[in-house]
């Protein structure tokens, strides 16, 4: 076993497991105080609205355009029955599995290195997930899935230290399958934990019979957690249109564009920019003091880099910091015995020290961001993504003018809207991306929205004038843009229109494009006939 065993170090650190825990909860309070209520970004409103029409016996997918599994669906709707209508509140629940998920890789890494190296990565670890400028405030489907994934985790280290049961595979693949069911990019890491798990059993029993019974143990736990989380959409159309959204569409995605070596590389230079005491500490995890485990958590880290699929968008690389977290502390426990060694410092006292300069670096570069108002925060990170702070006063505005039963069609990606302003679409293209990005599904999306506002022409539409909102590239096909600005033409007429000008941003009504202003978002209404 590879736990720290020094004389005198349990009892003390018995005594300050609690106060550090305490110190944990408080640094998670100062990094979210601020950002917890901010407005709705996209991903959180397509996962909002999705949760709203699960509310309403509609199906996503069928009904929206989702690219995720429907695990996400269910954690918003969840949020939206404990607190409706409540629209910050998801960030809540996110920071609760976050905190357990916290919980649980410090009691696998007491199980594995000992309780000091157990509360250092639970100090690290979070910070770690928020990302450099707390970029990972939202509540997307990372910060939900290192839960599970975590659990699948747990199950694995725990079953090391009993006798082999086949339930632990069980659970373990139970908790796998709601995983995957958040995002399929937690593949890599959970292949990594079972193939580790595979092969020490069949070492320690050698007994082929033994392991394949616990794979099917492991696959029955899968399959429960699996039908128990797409029943509705497999009895709805038989998985069709959830397939098409995370499946099909999905595996054109990943050639988009948004992952590769060039997007990687730039991550890479912004944690190098600000995290360089991680990568100064990672190489100290083999130094000096031999762990026997270590490679087993050098490897998932590795796992958890595939993962990230080397993508552009900050919140792929969540899945990675616990275990960058796991790494780091063994790495500033190993420095520890090393001052004991050569400067006759108590090796606790070294502990602290060491973590509390290790968090102070950490946490440098997001000063700022942690310091500033609610209003600043939310104008600092949502203004240049898109037309994320004023949508809530538009969809109000929109909520007036409209009647519940009307089906409003957002031009662009604002899916927020249509959740503020609890209405429908009358097309599952909510977002822009599926019908812009060119994949040869493209060109077939298109024809099917056209096809959509023919058959049911919505009264208002809603124009985003942002280029985030369309991801409108020169290979896209022209077919449904050309025909929504021939459309907006001749059957809509501009209502009000939320605009920047000299006097900054507010709703207009009438809408008058002068020579100084920018409308963010238009409102149409469609022309009597």
């Amino acid at each position: 076993m590879a736990v720290d065993k020094i004389p005198g170090m349990g009892r003390r650190s018995g005594r300050a497991f609690w106060p550090g825990l305490l110190g944990i909860f408080a640094l998670f309070i100062i990094l979210h105080w601020n950002n917890y209520n901010v407005p709705l970004e996209r991903d959180e409103g397509e996962y909002a609205y999705a949760a709203q029409l699960l509310k309403h016996g509609m199906a996503p997918y069928e009904n929206s355009f989702l690219q995720k599994p429907p695990m996400i669906v269910y954690t918003y709707a969840l949020a939206d029955l404990i607190a409706p209508d409540t629209f910050w509140f998801p960030r809540i629940i996110a920071a609760i599995f976050m905190a357990g998920a916290t919980v649980l890789l410090g009691m696998i890494a007491r199980r594995e290195f000992g309780v000091t190296v157990a509360l250092t990565a639970m100090w690290l670890m979070t910070p770690l997930v928020l990302l450099p400028g707390i970029e990972n405030f939202t509540a997307n489907t990372e910060m939900f899935l290192v839960l599970p994934l975590m659990a699948t985790i747990w199950v694995y280290v725990r079953s090391r230290r009993r006798p082999a049961r086949s339930m632990n595979w069980f659970w373990a693949g139970l908790f796998a399958a709601v995983t995957l069911l958040y995002k399929y990019t937690a593949f890599p890491i959970l292949a990594f934990v079972f193939a580790v798990w595979t092969f020490e059993e069949w070492r320690s029993e050698g007994k082929i019979r033994a392991t394949a019974v616990r794979w099917v143990c492991g696959a029955l736990g899968g399959l429960v957690a699996s039908l128990a989380i797409l029943v509705f959409f497999l009895v709805r159309d038989g998985g069709r249109h959830f397939w098409e959204c995370t499946i099909t569409f999905n595996r054109y995605y990943s050639y988009s564009g948004y992952s590769g070596l060039i997007s990687a590389w730039f991550r890479l230079k912004s944690f190098t920019a600000a995290w360089w005491i991680i990568f100064l500490l990672l190489p100290f995890a083999w130094l000096i003091k031999r762990r026997p485990r270590i490679w087993f958590w050098g490897g998932i880290f590795l796992a958890s880099c595939v993962s990230t699929a080397g993508s552009l968008f900050g919140h792929y690389y969540i899945l990675a910091m616990p275990f960058a977290a796991m790494l780091a502390a063994v790495g500033v426990n190993n420095l520890a015995i090393l001052s004991k060694r050569r400067a006759q410092w108590p090796r606790a006292l070294a502990l602290r020290v060491l973590t509390g300069v290790v968090l102070v670096f950490l946490c440098l570069p997001d000063a700022s961001s942690m310091l500033c108002s609610k209003e600043q925060f939310a104008d600092e990170k949502l203004r240049a993504w898109g037309p994320f702070l004023e949508s809530k006063t538009f969809a109000e505005r929109l909520a007036q003018l409209s009647s519940p039963n009307d089906p409003v069609y957002v031009a662009g990606s604002e899916p927020q809207i249509l959740y503020y302003a609890h209405r429908f679409s009358p097309t599952r293209f909510i977002i822009a991306y599926p019908l812009m990005i060119p994949t040869p599904l493209a060109l077939g999306y298109q024809r099917e929205i056209i096809r959509d506002l023919q058959q049911r022409p919505p009264p208002f539409i809603v124009a985003a004038r942002t280029p985030t909102s369309w991801m409108l590239e020169e290979k896209t096909p022209k077919l449904f843009p050309d025909y929504l600005q021939d459309l907006l033409g001749k059957e809509y007429e501009a209502v009000g229109a939320y605009v920047y000008d000299v006097q900054g941003g507010h709703w207009q009504e009438p809408f008058l494009a002068g020579p100084n202003s920018r409308a963010s978002l238009i409102l149409f209404r469609r022309k009597h006939r």
